[in-house]
């Protein structure tokens, strides 16, 4: 096991396109730290430059307090698993996974033992005689797993291991990860661009955008406190929703008006999001996530009101999520950190609601929105309004 540090580290190509800005991460002795963010975001990019495969412009790397910058892959001592399970199709199970401690030169009694060590834990060691075609693509991934674990390296790197697999067994793999890195407690560096995924098995997440860290946190923390309005966009599933406001700050609270709309914001906010009275009179971008909207029937007395009409109707079984065409100014968030948020004219309004709601698609709806829950954030940065 090792701690893993990256220092102010760029990656910068020979046509200057530049890959990774700046990026400085402490990654603990076993911890799990998922990095995610959209397509070209430099996740796989920053996890290479780890592994050894892609140089670093500038910048360090730290791994167990040795500076590995310029060592070749070979003397990082840490193991990769792919998308791909790059298994050698000719070979068994078994010869799979002893295969890079044959190439060691082990002993053969400490290679049996490791691989049925590793079989033992990944559940493999009735299929340890077995080609890779005879498998399932769950299995597959396991063994491409196994051959990492036997080499017992101080770090594991994974890059989407489980984007090849069908949604039911991404879903059972993704708790099958989180148990064997549990189980073995090997710092571990996961990328993947699906944030369902990295909420569920990260100790911490960091979220990448254009190359740019966003934030690094807990999962709830990322939930419960976007830093910015990409990651509150981001995180999430359905998304919150993100629109523009103007912010008025009286004695007993606050409103904002939201195009025709107007929401009244308790007390509890500006106490706790003193810098908002900062912003009375100006504009800003108000964040709402689903599951604090719910059809006025179902409702918490008391609640504030928004209205529009029923577009889209998903029924969940245990919930339904109504997507509400209203009159509110919509935010689209900006990419590069150096944009700034820009209006759209209308948006649709996400709710998360009691499954037994009539509502159906043209229905005229009252939205109960629960605006303790309210995020807030600056128009032209982009950041959350907090202190």
């Amino acid at each position: 096991m090792a701690t893993v540090t990256l220092e102010g580290v760029n990656k910068i190509y020979d046509n200057g396109f530049h890959a990774v800005h700046d990026l400085s991460l402490d990654i603990e002795d076993g911890e799990f730290l998922v990095l995610v963010g959209p397509s070209g975001c430099g996740k796989s990019t920053a996890l290479r430059m780890i592994a050894g495969l892609e140089s670093i412009s500038t910048g360090r790397l730290v791994i167990d307090g040795n500076d590995v910058t310029t060592l070749e892959p070979k003397d990082r001592d840490i193991a990769m698993v792919f998308q791909s399970y790059a298994l050698y199709p000719h070979l068994t199970v078994r010869d799979n996974i002893a295969f890079a401690l044959k190439l060691r030169k082990m002993p053969k009694d400490e290679i049996t033992e490791r691989v049925n060590e590793a079989a033992r834990i990944l559940e493999l060691t009735e299929y340890l005689d077995r080609r890779p075609a005879l498998l399932s693509g769950g299995q597959r991934q396991r063994v491409a797993m196994g051959r990492a674990i036997v080499r017992q390296p101080k770090a594991f790197l994974m890059d989407e291991p489980l984007s090849n697999l069908d949604a039911k067994l991404r879903v059972q793999m993704r708790a099958e990860v989180s148990k064997i890195q549990h189980h073995l407690n090997v710092t571990t560096i996961y990328v993947t661009h699906d944030q369902v995924e990295a909420m569920t098995m990260g100790d911490r997440v960091c979220v990448l955008s254009r190359g740019f860290l966003q934030q690094v946190d807990s999962p709830q923390n990322l939930y419960d406190h976007p830093a910015n309005l990409f990651v509150a966009s981001f995180i999430g599933s359905p998304q919150m929703n993100l629109v523009k406001g103007q912010l008025s700050v009286h004695a007993e609270g606050a409103s904002v008006q939201l195009g025709n709309q107007r929401l009244s914001v308790p007390a509890s906010v500006l106490a706790a999001r003193p810098a908002l009275r900062g912003y009375d009179g100006r504009s800003v971008a108000v964040g709402i996530r689903p599951e604090h909207v719910e059809d006025e029937t179902f409702g918490a007395p008391g609640s504030e009101i928004l209205t529009g009409t029923v577009e889209v109707r998903e029924g969940l079984g245990s919930e339904v999520i109504l997507h509400v065409a209203t009159d509110l100014p919509g935010v689209v968030v900006a990419i590069e950190p150096t944009d700034q948020a820009r209006e759209t004219a209308t948006s649709t309004f996400l709710a998360r609601v009691d499954p037994r709601t009539t509502l159906r698609p043209g229905d005229p709806v009252r939205l109960a929105v629960s605006t303790d829950q309210m995020h807030v954030f600056d128009l032209e940065t982009g950041n959350a309004i907090t202190s």
